[in-house]
This record gives structure tokens, C-alpha cells and sequence, in this order.
């Protein structure tokens, strides 16, 4: 995978090495940050009648807005990522 991302954006597998560990370790501290959130959003959207495109649609708004207050810096697909990560915990609870 390395190499072939390497390939794709041209650049050499050492840089890859490099920035593939930090980018890893930025993404879980986000994550363990925006979780409990997205938890809680999660849990009070899911007493609501809307439906579920809706409610994933507000809780990814709403952790937006709360990571934002937090200083966090978080990408649209983290954000969502981290939202269907909560709604498979609460599924499995």
C-alpha cells in the first residue's frame, strides 16, 4: 500500500515512512478526542423521529461545531467516520 500511494503521489517511500506514523498518531488523537462527543450527540439524536440520513447528517454539524470550540481541526470524512464509529457502538450496547 505504501508504495503504491508512493507511485500515486510521486513521492519516494522514505517520505512515506516518515509521515505515515505522525499522520497515524494525528488521526487517533482526534478521534479519541471527537469520540466521546459524537457519542453523546449520537445518543441524543437517536430519541428523535428524523430519519437516519438526517440524524447523521446533524450529529456530523454538530461534532463540527463542537470540535471547532475545542480547536480541533478535523476533516468532513474524519468527522463522519468518527460519527459511524459511534452509532456502531451504540448499536453494540
Amino acid at each position: 500500500m505504501k508504495t503504491f500511494f508512493a507511485k500515486l503521489v510521486g513521492l519516494s517511500t522514505a517520505v512515506i515512512n516518515f509521515y505515515l506514523p505522525i499522520l497515524k498518531e494525528l488521526i487517533a488523537s482526534c478521534m479519541a478526542s471527537l469520540l466521546p462527543i459524537a457519542l453523546e450527540l449520537v445518543s441524543s439524536l437517536a430519541q428523535t423521529d428524523k430519519s437516519s440520513a438526517e440524524k447523521r447528517s446533524e450529529a456530523v454539524g454538530l461534532l463540527r461545531e463542537a470540535a471547532i470550540a475545542r480547536g480541533i481541526t478535523a476533516s468532513e470524512s474524519l468527522l463522519r467516520y468518527t460519527v459511524e464509529s459511534a452509532v456502531q457502538k451504540l448499536k453494540t450496547q
